[in-house]
């Protein structure tokens, strides 16, 4: 006796295998994609100034207690009062016990060193902070230097420092960007 498939003739054919494209799409995004971060860690410009090591949050009793020096000049960290100085600008100096803890409130400290008198850098400092507002101090400073080089003025920020000597419009553009990255940033310890 004869067997009789009751399958149609469409399911006793073999099925094809569709080969499927290569994607072609993908790997070209994924090259797009990690050229161009390979080119933002290549071409992008550090932020400005110097970094320097936390010397902590320790809070003195009275400015005039002994304490480690401070690791950079203007200081960026460490030891300092539980007060804030107010926020703008100062025309007599304010101790860096006091100014420290501006920064560890998210302030920025601009700094400049004029033994002789400077009324125009000083009075163009005095008008960029007046028009940024913020957090920002303006406070004479004496003795700014890095690595045994003196400077003229001075943007500190928690763990940063910006050294610069004139208000041309390169140092204008990155004491802007120091603003912008460093202002705001907590760093009270947890």
């Amino acid at each position: 006796m004869a067997r009789t498939s009751n399958k149609s003739a469409s399911a006793q054919q073999q099925p094809t295998t569709k080969k499927r494209p290569f994607p072609w799409g993908g790997v070209i995004t994924g090259v797009v994609v990690v050229g161009g971060i390979a080119a933002l860690l290549i071409f992008d410009s550090p932020p400005p100034g110097v970094e320097f090591p936390s010397q902590g949050n320790f809070h003195l009793a009275t400015a005039e207690q002994p304490h480690e020096p401070y690791n950079s000049s203007p200081p960026s960290s460490g030891p300092h009062l539980g007060l804030l100085a107010n926020w703008g600008v100062h025309e007599e100096a304010i101790p860096p016990e006091l100014f420290v803890h501006n920064l560890e409130d998210g302030g920025i400290v601009i700094a400049y060193d004029c033994p002789d008198g400077c009324p125009d850098f000083s009075g163009s400092l005095t008008e960029f902070v007046d028009d940024t507002g913020g957090r920002l101090v303006l406070t004479p400073y004496s003795g700014i230097e890095h690595e045994g080089v003196s400077y003229q003025g001075a943007a500190a920020a928690w763990g940063r420092v910006f050294y610069f000597d004139d208000l041309s419009s390169s140092n204008l553009s990155e004491l802007r960007t120091f603003i912008r990255l460093f202002e705001g940033i907590d760093h009270h310890a947890r």
